[in-house]
């Protein structure tokens, strides 16, 4: 059952039997303070994600190039964050939206990465983690 006062604000509501807002910024403000917290970890993900990816880019604007980590340590670009993985039979790619890194194994360590631009070509050939499921069982 619909009240006759703002959701927000409490003010007494005048017009549609159905209105639940005195107008728009009593609307804005309601949605902005419920979805707040279930938003915030998606904006702090998606701002780290974006800042890998300009890491990224800055080191390599076009074409591929390779790059030790610890360059990419002192730039703070976090590992563990990446948005689609792309499998090939020298290794993985992780990308930050449209370019990204294949870890480089030297010595028994990871000493560069080889850094990308996604390619239309990969688009032709996603990758399927359903694909594995059951594959070593």
């Amino acid at each position: 059952m619909l009240s006759n006062n703002c959701q927000h604000c409490g003010e007494a509501l005048v017009g549609r039997w159905d209105k639940r807002f005195c107008d728009a910024q009593c609307r804005n403000a309601y949605h902005n303070r419920h979805k707040g917290a279930l938003e915030k970890n998606i904006q702090v993900a998606n701002k780290l994600i974006r800042r890998n990816r300009k890491i990224l880019y800055t080191l390599c604007p076009t074409g591929k190039a390779p790059v030790r980590k610890d360059i990419l340590d002192q730039l703070k670009f976090d590992f563990k964050l990446f948005t689609t993985i792309y499998p090939t039979q020298s290794g993985t790619y992780y990308f930050s939206y449209d370019y990204g890194f294949m870890p480089i194994i030297e010595r028994g360590t990871i000493q560069k990465v080889l850094i990308i631009q996604w390619q239309e070509y990969m688009t032709t050939k996603p990758f399927d983690p359903w694909s594995r499921v059951g594959a070593s069982a």
